[in-house]
């Protein structure tokens, strides 16, 4: 039984450390690909707004250097550390990973936007989320409803739909996050929409803890399961 044990430990930390390393690759596959992805959407952008997303861009691409790092000596320690080390690492990975998907409360530093523009759509809406997302939102929610990364953003009859949940204007947007580089894009984005016609109103205010309830369901999955 103890050999059995130390073995259990030994395989338990020895995937450990490869799931380190997949996200370590993953990380640095988001940098290449995210700079790309900018790259072409500035094509025919005015002198500011290219000036403040080239610098959006060098603030993401330091920021997920310093994610590889972090991935790459947690990968070091697990190598060393066993199977302890690992469980502390997984735990750790697990809560953030449920925090990205929207599945608990959050609270933190960040900005809140408001925007009151009834002729807006829902091209609008995710266009203002992306950029928040861009600028360091690590959580978000509109008008109360959680938002994260394959929630769906619609427009219906009835209006634009978050998940199918109507969102009314105006819509308040809360981004938790950096607050300085979060700030630098609303900013930017409330001084373009301030331009549109069809924007009433369009502020923001930086607060030091915004408290983010909503969660959004488990999704289960379908399609990518284990092999038989």
């Amino acid at each position: 039984m103890p050999g059995r044990s130390r073995r259990a430990r030994s395989a338990y930390g020895a995937i450990a450390v490869w799931v380190i390393a997949l996200l370590v690759a993953l990380v640095a596959t988001i940098q290449l690909r995210s700079q790309a992805e900018v790259e072409r959407s500035l094509q025919g952008a005015d002198p500011a707004t290219l000036a403040f997303s080239i610098d959006q861009l060098h603030q993401a691409n330091d920021s997920l250097e310093v994610q590889i790092a972090d991935l790459s000596q947690q990968q070091r320690a697990l190598q060393s550390g066993g199977a302890p080390a690992a469980d502390q690492v997984l735990a750790a990975e697990a809560e953030q990973l449920r925090v990205i998907e929207g599945l608990v409360p959050v609270h933190g530093p960040g900005v809140v936007v408001v925007i009151d523009a009834p002729g807006l759509t829902a091209l609008d809406l995710q266009d203002a989320l992306n950029s928040l997302a861009f600028g360091g939102g690590e959580a978000m929610a509109v008008n109360g409803l959680r938002f994260v990364v394959g929630v769906p953003i619609e427009q219906t009859d009835s209006g634009v739909t978050i998940a199918g949940a109507v969102v009314l204007p105006p819509w308040t947007i809360a981004a938790i996050g950096d607050p300085n580089r979060l700030a630098e894009t609303a900013e930017l984005m409330t001084q373009q929409l301030h331009g549109d016609r069809r924007v009433r109103e369009a502020s923001y205010r930086v607060a030091a803890d915004i408290v983010i309830r909503a969660v959004v369901s488990e999704r289960p999955f379908v399609y990518a399961v284990p092999p038989p």
